[in-house]
Protein backbone atom coordinates (compact mmCIF):
# COMPACT_ATOMS: atom_id res chain seq x y z
CA UNK A 1 0.00 0.00 0.00
CA UNK A 2 3.34 2.47 -0.53
CA UNK A 3 0.80 4.23 -3.15
CA UNK A 4 -1.08 5.75 0.03
CA UNK A 5 2.09 7.43 0.77
CA UNK A 6 2.47 11.21 -0.32
CA UNK A 7 5.45 9.87 -2.21
CA UNK A 8 3.43 7.22 -3.67
CA UNK A 9 0.58 9.48 -4.34
CA UNK A 10 3.21 11.90 -6.33
CA UNK A 11 4.43 8.66 -8.47
CA UNK A 12 0.98 8.14 -9.71
CA UNK A 13 0.28 11.40 -10.78
CA UNK A 14 3.64 11.32 -12.81
CA UNK A 15 1.28 8.47 -14.88
CA UNK A 16 -0.47 9.92 -17.46
CA UNK A 17 -3.06 7.15 -17.84
CA UNK A 18 -3.65 7.48 -14.05
CA UNK A 19 -4.12 11.78 -13.94
CA UNK A 20 -6.40 10.65 -16.94
CA UNK A 21 -8.85 8.40 -14.91
CA UNK A 22 -8.98 10.17 -11.88
CA UNK A 23 -10.09 13.57 -13.95
CA UNK A 24 -12.81 11.34 -15.88
CA UNK A 25 -13.50 10.09 -12.60
CA UNK A 26 -13.93 13.56 -10.33
CA UNK A 27 -16.06 14.97 -13.88
CA UNK A 28 -18.64 12.55 -13.74
CA UNK A 29 -22.06 13.38 -12.56
CA UNK A 30 -24.56 11.07 -10.83
CA UNK A 31 -26.04 9.08 -13.72
CA UNK A 32 -22.33 8.51 -15.63
CA UNK A 33 -21.02 7.48 -12.13
CA UNK A 34 -24.14 5.14 -11.27
CA UNK A 35 -23.34 3.29 -15.05
CA UNK A 36 -20.25 2.71 -14.06
CA UNK A 37 -20.68 1.12 -11.00
CA UNK A 38 -23.33 -1.09 -12.87
CA UNK A 39 -21.20 -2.28 -15.38
CA UNK A 40 -18.87 -4.07 -12.99
CA UNK A 41 -21.84 -5.68 -11.06
CA UNK A 42 -24.02 -8.92 -11.69
CA UNK A 43 -28.04 -8.65 -11.24
CA UNK A 44 -27.67 -9.04 -7.36
CA UNK A 45 -24.94 -6.92 -6.68
CA UNK A 46 -26.97 -4.22 -8.23
CA UNK A 47 -29.81 -4.80 -6.33
CA UNK A 48 -27.60 -4.82 -3.44
CA UNK A 49 -26.08 -1.24 -4.02
CA UNK A 50 -29.80 -0.36 -4.93
CA UNK A 51 -30.92 -1.62 -1.48
CA UNK A 52 -27.91 0.29 0.66
CA UNK A 53 -28.13 3.37 -2.06
CA UNK A 54 -31.64 3.66 -2.96
CA UNK A 55 -31.35 7.60 -4.15
CA UNK A 56 -29.55 6.09 -6.94
CA UNK A 57 -32.81 3.76 -8.35
CA UNK A 58 -33.47 7.65 -10.30
CA UNK A 59 -30.74 6.35 -12.79
CA UNK A 60 -31.87 2.82 -13.44
CA UNK A 61 -34.11 3.28 -16.45
CA UNK A 62 -32.22 6.35 -17.97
Amino acid sequence: MDYFTKEGMEKLLEDEEVVSRLTEFMAMDGAAYFEEVRSHLSPEELEEYLDENPDERIYLNK
